[in-house]
């Protein structure tokens, strides 16, 4: 019985992970620069988002989603990209990497900021 449950959770946790990992978020080479994680941001006011980014092979450029939705192509590996205020509340903000026909490679991030 202790077999199964230890293979069952092992399992569990290998699944877990490729997943996390498929979906290419908390890569360590695609980075918010700012406005860091959990950041508070000014509601009415533009959003300026520092990034850097070295793609895995096969990724290009990068887009910028915010709650989903995508804000913004990147072009550069290192720059600035300035979002559309945003409302008062939780938010996410989500850095893809996308090859030359703007398909996801799995290579991503993402951060929480608080419109406030």
């Amino acid at each position: 019985m202790r077999l199964i449950s230890f293979r069952t959770s092992r399992n569990l946790l290998a699944l877990c992970l490729a997943m996390w990992s498929f979906n290419g978020f908390a890569d360590p080479n695609v980075k918010f620069i700012s406005p860091a994680d959990g950041a508070i941001v000014k509601t009415g006011e533009p959003v300026v988002v520092s990034y850097e980014l070295i793609p895995n092979p096969g990724g290009d450029h990068s887009h910028i989603y915010v709650n989903g939705k995508e804000a913004g192509v990147l072009r550069k590996k290192i720059g600035t990209y300035t979002l559309d205020p945003l409302p008062a509340g939780s938010h996410e903000l989500c850095l893809k990497v996308v090859n030359k026909g703007h398909a996801s490679i799995n290579q991503g991030t993402c951060i929480k900021v608080t419109g406030e």
